[in-house]
């Protein structure tokens, strides 16, 4: 996971320079701000008893939530391919490094149970294979910079990237404990499909 991330910094680097860390910082910022927006859908959620609609539930906002925050990221903050490309590296790196710490067994602070809760909600239960990791780093950073990318294209892509970031999470968060391999593939498709859409548009 970590090499991932260390590889795709140098090649954003030696292509952009380092003028964009700026926006990478904001793709963190904007990460934060979504996951706290979540926060009180994850509190009331938490209340039902009836885990799968209560996963699904959470699935579907934490997809929906990122990117609406994502897209006024882009509004508000961000121009360019560059800057895009960069806040899609800083968002996932968030993302990576809070998935990594709610694994972390000394996680247990008083969000910890939350974040828990939020890691399960996207399948993060699943595996901690370091071969299953990759494939999510992988996974995850297609579907970020993808989806800046598109944002950047148009703000009216935001019915695309909200969905295909729904389905995910939602496919994630209901069968990947029992069908981990089909699971994957599909969330490798979608990001990979958003990540190409993103570059082609960015390109024309």
């Amino acid at each position: 996971m970590a090499s991932v991330l260390l590889l795709l910094a140098a090649v954003l680097v030696m292509t952009l320079g380092v003028s964009e860390v700026g926006a990478a910082l904001l793709g963190v910022l904007g990460w934060l701000v979504a996951l706290a927006a979540r926060l009180p859908v994850l509190a009331s959620a938490g209340r039902l008893h009836a885990i799968r609609r209560r996963d699904t539930i959470l699935a579907v906002t934490s997809g929906i939530t990122d990117e609406v925050v994502r897209l006024a990221l882009v509004l508000a903050l961000l121009g360019g391919v560059g800057s895009a490309l960069w806040a899609g590296f800083g968002w996932t790196l968030a993302g990576l490094v809070f998935t990594g710490a709610t694994r972390m067994a000394q996680f247990r602070w008083p969000l910890g149970q939350q974040a828990a809760e939020q890691l399960r909600s996207q399948g993060g239960f699943s595996s901690t294979h370091p071969v299953h990791a990759g494939v999510r780093a992988v996974t995850a950073t297609s579907l970020h910079l993808g989806a800046t990318l598109l944002l950047t294209a148009g703000p009216w892509w935001v019915l695309v990237t909200a969905a295909a970031h729904a389905v995910v999470n939602v496919v994630f968060a209901r069968w990947a404990w029992r069908r981990l391999v089909p699971v994957e593939v599909l969330g490798t498709v979608v990001s990979a499909a958003l990540l190409v859409a993103g570059l082609l548009m960015s390109l024309s």
